[in-house]
């Protein structure tokens, strides 16, 4: 038994390393392998079992990851999921070791670090009442501060208690304590349920919600997820409008829904009336293990939104589209005027259903999206990081791990979440995905991680039909979902240029010395 550690592949280090193999190369050789390398730079990353040794014992479906890092030290971060309750961990040492940060009793939760690295918050939402067909009545917002030194987020800042049915939390922080919550309010008059609300002391005190919907949705609402990103005083946000609907196998579709872009330039006391970034088919499950889910998780039109830490103007959206039976891609569009107008940038595999798009843009441009697959003609779903350097001219796919549909069988939904998170600080990105801890190396039967490090006692090896999970006492425990957490430090394209140009005077100077 034991803890097994895999070092982190750092893609540039690499690099460096073959240098002396390449000395005595030609010209045109190096020419041709810096071509390889400026074009094919996918990564094997070092994921992370978020589960600390001192719950080894555990074997909860921990679902629907969220993700903080204090933007001033990214050794300090916070992650929640579900679990027994809403379990949150934290880690001061950049997410190698986590340690339990408390509970809290939630039905959804988000995360984001406040802009000044004081102190992390959480959104979360308590289900109060319910409807005889069980649907949503009410429930209530609440929102958490807590510091890295503290051992668990404490009582409540704020509540949000309106007697409405409130749904999907989501936060984000700008500057001088700016603090935004997105979510969807069902009670909200002609279904137009897009909700923000603003705070300007970290969360403490709210001005009244804005309806960011302007029109009646055809589809009866808005889609459950509402996301936002900000970039000093602009806020954008973003949300489907659903369109038409029709019932299909597992679920609902919803022609013609607009993926609509909203946006704000004085921190949130005003916003536009949006635009179209893309027209999309909406979609709802209602049933697990159909053509309109990735397996046992369910999926409802998700969107991801980022803005470009250095210009405002530059935004990105990334959205789900059911293209066809049995089809779910995500597309990217890219707005460089501010969400005036949009262009398609990319399309996932229609091989596989993908869905839980996070994006984010690193300070030196690199754009990182974190999404999950699934293919239904092998079962197995895959967790992966796009990122591109030259905005999506060319992508690199690093995949993070691959899982069985099988097993473990699904206690409660959602199965992986409704979402994954991504963020960055400088030029790095931090990512969490939930997903199988049955690492036996056989995606057919548990799963498959190129790099992984397990916190929680084992037996045996991991990535083989050796490895085991224990509790502490060296009892063998049940397979699981987990969070799993990774880092990714993505080399600036000048870095790359200036490899080609030690090479290429290397290859000379071993001309002249024949």
């Amino acid at each position: 038994m034991g803890n097994d550690y895999r070092p982190i592949t750092r893609q540039i280090g690499h690099r460096f390393q073959r240098v002396g193999i390449m000395y005595g190369l030609s010209v045109a050789t190096v020419i041709v392998l810096l071509s390889v390398a400026q074009t094919s730079r996918a990564a094997v990353i070092n994921v992370i079992d978020v589960i600390p040794n001192s719950d080894s014992s555990e074997a909860f479906q921990n679902s629907e990851p969220s993700l903080g890092v204090n933007p001033l030290n990214p050794l300090q971060m916070i992650a929640g999921s579900f679990g027994n309750g809403t379990p949150y961990f934290k880690s001061v040492d950049g997410g190698t070791i986590w340690s339990d940060y408390g509970a809290l009793s939630t039905n959804d939760k988000s995360i984001a670090w406040r802009q000044d690295g004081v102190a992390a918050l959480t959104s979360t939402l308590q289900v109060l009442t319910t409807n005889p067909n069980g649907s949503l009545k009410t429930s209530q917002i609440q929102t958490f501060s807590g510091t890295i030194g503290a051992s668990s987020f404490g009582t409540a800042i704020n509540t949000l208690n309106p007697g409405q049915a409130l749904d999907q939390p989501w936060i984000r922080t700008g500057p001088s304590g700016q603090t935004y919550e997105v979510y969807n309010n069902l009670s909200n008059t002609g279904g137009r349920s897009a909700t923000m609300r603003v705070s300007s002391d970290n969360g403490a005190t709210f001005a009244s919600p804005v309806t960011l919907e302007t029109v009646n949705p055809v589809g009866g609402q808005d889609a459950p997820s509402v996301r936002s990103a900000v970039s000093g005083s602009t806020v954008y946000a973003v949300f489907t409008r659903w369109g038409t609907f029709s019932s299909v196998t597992g679920g609902d579709i919803f022609s013609n829904s607009q993926v609509v872009v909203v946006k704000s330039t004085n921190s949130g006391a005003s916003f536009s009336a949006g635009t179209t970034a893309a027209t999309t088919t909406g979609y709802f499950s209602t049933t697990n293990n159909t053509p309109l889910t990735l397996g046992q998780q369910r999926t409802s039109s998700d969107v991801a939104i980022a803005v470009d830490p250095n210009t405002a103007n530059h935004v990105l959206v990334a959205y789900g589209d059911r293209t066809g039976a049995g089809l779910l891609q995500l597309k990217v569009v890219e707005s460089t005027d501010g969400g005036t107008t949009w262009t398609q940038k990319f399309t996932t595999s229609s091989a596989m259903r993908s869905a839980l798009p996070a994006l984010s843009i690193a300070a030196n441009g690199t754009i990182g999206l974190l999404y999950a697959s699934y293919d239904p003609n092998t079962n197995q779903f895959s967790q992966h990081l796009l990122t591109t350097s030259n905005d999506f001219a060319t992508t690199d796919d690093s995949l993070l791990g691959t899982e069985t549909n099988a097993t473990p069988t699904i206690q409660f939904n959602p199965y992986i979440g409704d979402f994954y998170d991504l963020t960055s600080v400088d030029d790095v990105f931090y990512g969490i995905f939930s997903a199988s801890n049955f690492d036996n190396g056989n995606p057919l039967t548990g799963a498959l991680f190129p790099d992984v490090t397990f916190q929680r006692d084992f037996m045996g090896t991991p990535g083989t039909p050796s490895f085991e999970l224990l509790n502490l006492a060296g009892n063998p425990v049940g397979f699981s979902i987990d969070p799993f957490f990774f880092s990714f430090d993505v080399p600036e394209p000048s870095t790359i240029v200036l490899l080609g140009t030690m090479l290429l005077g290397l290859a000379a100077l071993r001309r002249r010395r024949l």
